[in-house]
C-alpha cells in the first residue's frame, strides 16, 4: 500500500506541467450562464465571419464545445463520459485517485486537468475557433491575439427561457440555473487556480437587452478594434 500511495503522489504532483505556448492567429472564447443561447451565437459569428472572409485562403472559421470533450477522451484513451467529473467541476478526492490507481486504464485528475489545457490550448494555436464554454477562458486569458466573452441576463429572464426550452417547471428550472452556473463557475476557477472575477473577460454583454444578431456585432467590431481580423 505504500508503494501504491508513493506512486499515486508521483503521478499526481510530478506529471510535466509545461504549457502550449500562444499562436499568431485569432480565436473567441464564449463564457455564458446558463440559459443563455451561447452555441446559436457562436455559430452564427462563425457563419458571419466566413460570409465576411469571403474567398480569402484564411481558414474557416468554426465553433467548438463537445469537441473538446471528446477529442481529450481520444487523447486519453477514455470514453468521454469517465471525463464528466472535470467538466462537471468535481475535483476527485486522494482516496479516489488511490483507489483508481488499481485500474490498468488508470487516468490521475491532474493528467486529465493537462490534456483538456493541451487539447484548448492547440485549437486555440491553429486559431480561426471559438471556443464555448469548457474553460476555454481561464485557459487561453494570456493570449494576445484572443477576445474573451460572457453573456449573461438576470435570473428570472433565463428561468422563463430554461422552463421553455426543456419544458419544465420555473421551480426545476432555477434549480437547473444554480446548479448549472456554479459549476460553470468552478471549473473555470479549477483552471484559474483562483476565484472567478469579471476581469478575465474583454466584454460582458446581456442576451435579455441584446439580440442576437447584435451580440454577433459586438463581437465582430471588437475584434476589429483589437485587429483580430
Amino acid at each position: 500500500m505504500e508503494n501504491l500511495l508513493f506512486q499515486y503522489m508521483q503521478n499526481r504532483f510530478l506529471e510535466p506541467q509545461e504549457i502550449k505556448r500562444c499562436g499568431p492567429f485569432p480565436f473567441v472564447t464564449i463564457s455564458r450562464e446558463f440559459g443563455c443561447p451561447s452555441k446559436v451565437i457562436a455559430q452564427m459569428l462563425a457563419e458571419t465571419l466566413n460570409k465576411r472572409q469571403g474567398k480569402a485562403r484564411t481558414p474557416k472559421w468554426i465553433s467548438i464545445n463537445k469537441e473538446i470533450v471528446e477529442e481529450s477522451a481520444r487523447k486519453l484513451e477514455l470514453e468521454p463520459v469517465k471525463l464528466k467529473h472535470i467538466f462537471g467541476a468535481e475535483e476527485k478526492g486522494v482516496m479516489d485517485d488511490v483507489l483508481a490507481s488499481f485500474s490498468s486504464n488508470y487516468k490521475s485528475n491532474s493528467r486529465i486537468k493537462k490534456t483538456i489545457q493541451d487539447v484548448i490550448r492547440t485549437f486555440a494555436q491553429k486559431g480561426y475557433v471559438i471556443i464555448v464554454g469548457r474553460g476555454g477562458v481561464a485557459i487561453t486569458h494570456d493570449c494576445p491575439k484572443s477576445l474573451h466573452i460572457r453573456i449573461q441576463a438576470p435570473v428570472d429572464w433565463r428561468i422563463q427561457e430554461v422552463a421553455n426550452h426543456y419544458n419544465v417547471t420555473k421551480s426545476i428550472a432555477h434549480k437547473m440555473i444554480l446548479e448549472t452556473d456554479k459549476k460553470r463557475s468552478s471549473l473555470i476557477e479549477i483552471f484559474l487556480g483562483h476565484g472567478l472575477e469579471n476581469s478575465l473577460f474583454d466584454v460582458i454583454l446581456n442576451c435579455k437587452t441584446l439580440p442576437k444578431e447584435d451580440i454577433v456585432n459586438t463581437i465582430i467590431y471588437m475584434m476589429e478594434l483589437k485587429e483580430m481580423i
